[in-house]
This record gives structure tokens, C-alpha cells and sequence, in this order.
């Protein structure tokens, strides 16, 4: 048995482990407090390995599962609100599932994430056992992006372990700065995005 698949197979017991601990639930005294609320497949955003077959489709279980019993929930409060399904690729261990009222409403819907209009059908056949359920959804492709802050790439050159290390960052930070891909400022900071793959919002039709 492979790295891979012994992964694959820990990450499947943690998934079904917060499903049996109702980890997955929607807390609404929370939602109602701070208007927002997600569950996410792996906190710590796991690995980025290219994710198939039995891990693949228990995310996506898991996550199908989830929307419909949110949905059944927020409808009871009888206002508007934000659900969907946030289907990261490649980086799929951090897919989750995200709901929203009230004023952060409009950002979930606008505002937090860029759009991408590259190849944007998405196509549900690629996960051929759950096709059927995720055809009842609209889906809209976004960017997946990382950021690097300034005090990272200005970080000491003697406190990195090698230089080969050090140069290896450099080179990235200064693509960074070239391409100037999406850029903003906070605290008086310059903070640097980048893509790492998609996102697709999906929301039931």
C-alpha cells in the first residue's frame, strides 16, 4: 500500500469520524451571532495530492450530504441565506460547505472570490457515481488562491536553513511581484496573491 492510499484511507476515518460526531451539523446560535457559518473537510488544508476513487467521492458524499441538511435547516428560519458548496480542485481537502445571512450575505455572493473564466462548464460526469446529484446544481468557477505577505518575502536570509532554500523562495516572490497578479494592502502591508487552482461554487438550481 502507497503513501497515497494510506492517506487517502486516514482522511476517509477523520471525515466519517466528524460525521459521527455531528462535527458536520449547522450550529445556528452560531450563524445567528457572527452570520455565517462552514464546515470544512480538513481544517488544516491538507495535502495537495491529486485526490481519486474511494477519498474522492466520500468528500463529495460528504459535502452533497451536508448542503441538504443545512438547507433543511436554514429554511426554517424563514429568511434569505447564502448555502453552497465550495468544490476546491485540485486542492479538494479544502472543500466545505458555507452559508451566510443577513449582511454577509453580499459578500459570500460577491466578494470572496475572484472570478475565472477559463474553460467555466463544469462538468459533473467527471464523478461519474455522483453525477446525477450534481446536476441539480448551478456551478461557477472562481480562482483558488494562496497569498504571500511582504514580511515573508523580505524574511532574513540567515534565518533560512540553506541558501538553496532562500533562493528557491526568491525566485518565487519575485515572479510574484512581476506578475502582480492580484495585490492588496492591509495594515500598511502589501499582500500578494496567487493562483493554485480552482473553485467551484455550487448552489441547487
Amino acid at each position: 500500500m502507497n503513501k497515497k492510499t494510506i492517506l487517502s484511507k486516514k482522511i476517509i476515518r477523520q471525515i466519517n469520524k466528524s460525521i459521527s460526531d455531528s462535527e458536520h451539523k449547522i450550529n445556528i446560535d452560531f450563524l445567528k451571532k457572527e452570520k455565517y457559518y462552514n464546515y470544512e473537510i480538513e481544517e488544516w488544508y491538507g495535502e495537495e495530492f491529486g485526490i481519486k476513487g474511494e477519498l474522492r467521492k466520500k468528500i463529495i458524499e460528504t459535502l452533497l450530504k451536508t448542503y441538504f441538511e443545512w438547507k433543511n435547516e436554514l429554511d426554517k428560519l424563514n429568511k434569505e441565506y447564502y448555502l453552497a458548496i465550495w468544490l476546491y480542485n485540485p486542492r479538494m481537502l479544502k472543500s466545505e460547505i458555507v452559508c451566510a445571512i443577513d449582511e454577509k450575505i453580499t459578500y459570500y455572493n460577491h466578494e470572496s472570490f475572484l472570478s475565472n473564466n477559463k474553460n467555466p462548464e463544469f462538468d459533473p460526469k467527471q464523478i461519474e457515481e455522483l453525477s446525477a446529484k450534481l446536476e441539480q446544481f448551478t456551478w461557477v468557477k472562481k480562482f483558488d488562491l494562496d497569498s504571500v505577505r511582504e514580511w515573508e518575502i523580505n524574511f532574513p536570509k540567515g534565518q533560512y536553513e540553506s541558501e538553496k532554500e532562500y533562493n528557491k523562495d526568491q525566485k518565487f516572490y519575485n515572479k510574484l511581484i512581476r506578475e502582480k497578479f492580484h495585490v492588496v494592502e492591509k495594515d500598511n502591508e502589501k499582500i500578494y496573491f496567487h493562483p493554485k487552482g480552482d473553485v467551484w461554487i455550487g448552489k441547487l438550481k
